[in-house]
């Protein structure tokens, strides 16, 4: 078994493309609109993805978080405040080869941007 993707059911999807592709840098692998839905699959190829399903609704907030790698928590951290997306909380340490910030995605999921420094 191979975890291929997280799914996110997103009120805007244009809004949300612009925060996963723009402010946090992944690629739009594929785009499609089967029925009423906006469906988007981002990441990088061959590995795990985000798909996005815009519908205009959003379930209400499941409790978890979705973390990416980062190079620099610091340099991260600036680009999505400066977009208009506040530190939610961090960055935080529980050990020295790791520091991790959270901030929100416009529907209000849990964004966690972590450094390794090993």
């Amino acid at each position: 078994m191979n975890f291929i993707h997280v799914t996110l059911y997103v009120s805007d999807l244009e809004r949300s493309l612009s925060f996963y592709r723009d402010v946090l840098g992944l690629n739009v692998l594929r785009r499609m609109s089967p029925g009423n839905l906006d469906i988007a699959f981002l990441g990088e190829p061959g590995q795990a993805a985000i798909e996005l399903i815009g519908d205009g609704e959003v379930p209400p907030h499941s409790g978890f978080s979705i973390g990416f790698r980062v190079e620099s928590l610091d340099e991260a951290a600036r680009r999505l405040e400066s977009a208009g997306y506040p530190l939610l909380r961090g960055p935080l340490s529980p050990d020295p080869s790791v520091r991790f910030s959270f901030f929100r995605d416009p529907d209000g999921t849990e964004i966690q941007l972590a450094e390794f420094t090993r």
